[in-house]
């Protein structure tokens, strides 16, 4: 038998075997990269960055499943672990919350930041996840507080507590009913959290361990991490107070152990503490905002100065004197809501305020005075029992400060009753240079026609005939000089001017007549028309404005008496909207060449200040400017030059 070679059988060698295979992975691995190309072109979007906790459970949203499948088994008996309530959103994803290093065990990660301002945001990382954030379980002002679960390490709740906007009631039952044994509780403060914050829920955070709450003051900043039965003070706590009116914002990393041990040790009595305070306020109840349980041991300090445009002007050396009443009690009263806005200037100097008082009618002005760092001054007539008239008063004022500041160029003046703005130095301060012009009499902060819907423009500055006076500031070498030899005749009741010189208004309120509530809100906006409020180019303004106006009412005789009847603007066609600022003219003739009665007719229509025996407030050569939605109002009167220069001039109104 012969054996024979098979035809058409080749040699399978190993070097060929290995090319097959290779060809073969590269077309499964282009395959994949084009598959992967594809899905990313045209696929399905990935799902969105927060998600949802239920429970210890954690769900993309929107859920897959009935809303019932989502939620957390019972945890078995005698776990430790503990169920949330409800549905918790998780923002950012931060491995470790952002620690370089892993936390040892039995211990988590936590990330706290207070935002750097009220534009920023709270931020609360617990193990990696961002539970607290800007649209992340309504993160944001007032308190920020999660709950944690010790034996899991997870946030299971976390809620906001807005103690600014509302009171604490909502807070207070968190705190008892929701807060566990053994919870692990975080909370951050965000803008201000102070205002509304009960002494109760004060009590509440002092009985989970804090030992700073207490001090917490407007803007402050604090952050705790604490646990339910904790025996001591929380070694996780920090309170930044404000620095003039702004934020010091607190930003930790940590880690966090599940069983927190407590300070043994007391902590330093509270550095906010005010014993003179406190014992004027035993002696003084019915002065009750100021000597209220919650304020009557706060320290009196001066706002800290932090607009730069501003440092070295010499309105922070210029003597500030205080007019305190005379109705007793009641005096006393105004006079320490006045005090406390003074110091809540910011750059305010102590040395240089002084309160003016006369003994008969005011007690304890002297021990007030002192509590504030303030200087006080008595004056008494020559007889002691005569009463003295405003123009004796006011020129025991000036004389005091001349006396005590000699070399002090201006003088400010607050009288009784008042509540200043927290820009009223920064206002006088920026407008100072003008009292070198020798047409202005001096910088007042009064508005007479500073209603809320006439003054919506708080960055502009008239000039007026009228002085308003109440809160303002003059040369003193405008005293020496010209008022001094006749304070009767021009300043003998509030509101006073000798009528040959103007002054300064400006178009919002810096200072507001009591009852009127002060606001604790710096406001930081600048004057615009500084530069043209000179003599000759104010007119050159003014005449600018009038000829480029770009509305130009022109009512019938009827409406403009419908409207002050009825004092609805409506019956004038004005249709003002606040996304369009404007100029609204609104020229008119005066029956009476001498007087001023078309005039009061439409302050009364616009709601400003009027009354039948007095001529309207805030004028200037025949004009009255206010504004209305952010739109500057001019009222034109046949009486002022800039009615005979312009387009008005064939207007056919006469009032009234």
């Amino acid at each position: 038998m012969t054996c024979k070679r098979r035809t058409g059988m080749k040699r399978v060698s190993l070097g060929w075997t290995c090319r097959q295979l290779g060809l073969l992975c590269l077309g499964v691995f282009v395959g994949v990269g084009l598959y992967g190309v594809f899905e990313f072109l045209f696929g399905s979007p990935l799902p969105p960055k927060v998600t949802f906790y239920v429970g210890n459970v954690t769900a993309m949203y929107p859920p897959q499943a009935p809303p019932n499948l989502l939620l957390p088994p019972a945890a078995p008996a005698g776990t430790g672990e503990r169920a949330g309530v409800g549905v918790m959103q998780v923002g950012s994803i931060e491995p470790n919350c952002g620690l370089v290093e892993v936390c040892p065990n039995h211990h988590f990660p936590v990330h706290v930041y207070s935002g750097k301002t009220n534009d920023d945001q709270p931020r609360v990382c617990i193990s990696g996840k961002y539970v607290i954030e800007k649209d992340v379980n309504s993160g944001g002002r007032g308190l920020n507080l999660v709950v944690v679960d010790p034996k899991q390490m997870k946030a299971i709740i976390a809620k906001r507590f807005d103690t600014y906007a509302g009171d604490s009631s909502q807070l207070e039952a968190f705190l008892s009913q929701e807060v566990l044994e053994g919870d692990i509780l975080v909370a951050v403060t965000f803008d201000e959290a102070s205002r509304n914050l009960s002494p109760a829920a004060k009590n509440l955070f002092a009985k989970l361990g804090s030992s700073q709450i207490q001090n917490l003051q407007f803007r402050g900043q604090w952050f705790m991490v604490t646990q339910k039965g904790l025996q001591g003070f929380s070694p996780f706590e920090e309170l930044e107070a404000s620095k003039g009116g702004l934020w010091s914002p607190i930003d930790k990393k940590f880690c966090a152990p599940r069983q927190l041990q407590g300070q043994s040790i007391k902590p330093d009595p509270p550095v906010d503490q005010n014993p003179d305070r406190l014992r004027f306020c035993a002696t003084h109840p019915h002065i009750t905002d100021f000597c209220s349980v919650s304020h009557r041991e706060l320290p009196l300090r001066p706002a800290i100065l932090t607009n730069h445009q501003i440092v070295g002007s010499a309105m922070f050396t210029t003597p500030i004197m205080v007019i305190a009443g005379n109705r007793g009690h009641t005096s006393l009263s105004d006079l320490t809501l006045t005090l406390q806005t003074v110091l809540g200037q910011p750059g305010v100097q102590n040395k240089y305020v002084v309160v003016v008082y006369d003994p008969r009618h005011i007690p304890d002005v002297l021990t007030l005075s002192r509590l504030f760092n303030f200087s006080s001054k008595a004056i008494v007539p020559q007889n002691f029992n005569d009463t003295l008239q405003y123009h004796e008063v006011m020129q025991l004022v000036f004389e005091t400060a001349h006396v005590a500041f000699p070399n002090s160029p201006y003088i400010t003046i607050v009288e009784a009753g008042l509540l200043l703005a927290p820009d009223f130095l920064a206002y006088t301060a920026s407008l100072l240079p003008l009292l070198h012009d020798p047409t202005i009499l001096g910088i007042s902060a009064w508005n007479p026609n500073g209603y809320l819907n006439v003054s919506t423009r708080p960055d502009l500055v008239y000039r007026v005939e009228d002085f308003p006076g109440l809160a303002f500031t003059l040369r003193m070498e405008t005293y020496l000089k010209e008022l001094r030899t006749k304070m009767k005749e021009c300043c003998n009741r509030r509101g006073w001017g000798d009528g040959s010189r103007q002054a300064a208004g400006t178009e919002r309120s810096s200072s507001l007549t009591y009852p009127a509530s002060f606001t604790a809100q710096e406001m930081n906006t600048p004057i615009l028309n500084g530069e043209s409020l000179a003599a000759q180019r104010y007119e050159a303004h003014l005449s600018s404005i009038l000829n480029s106006s770009s509305l130009t009412l022109t009512p019938a005789h009827d409406e403009v008496l419908k409207c002050a009847d009825e004092k609805d603007t409506q019956h004038l066609h004005l249709n003002l909207t606040t996304d369009r600022q404007a100029v609204v003219v609104l020229p008119y003739k005066e029956s009476d060449m001498d007087g001023w009665s078309g005039m009061k007719l439409l302050s009364q229509c616009f709601g400003l200040f009027h009354h039948q025996d007095s001529p309207p407030k805030g004028l200037h050569k025949g004009l009255l400017r206010f504004s209305m939605k952010g739109s500057e109002v001019i009222l034109l009167s046949n009486h002022s030059p800039h009615f005979h220069t312009t387009k008005f001039v064939t207007t056919a109104l006469t009032l009234p």
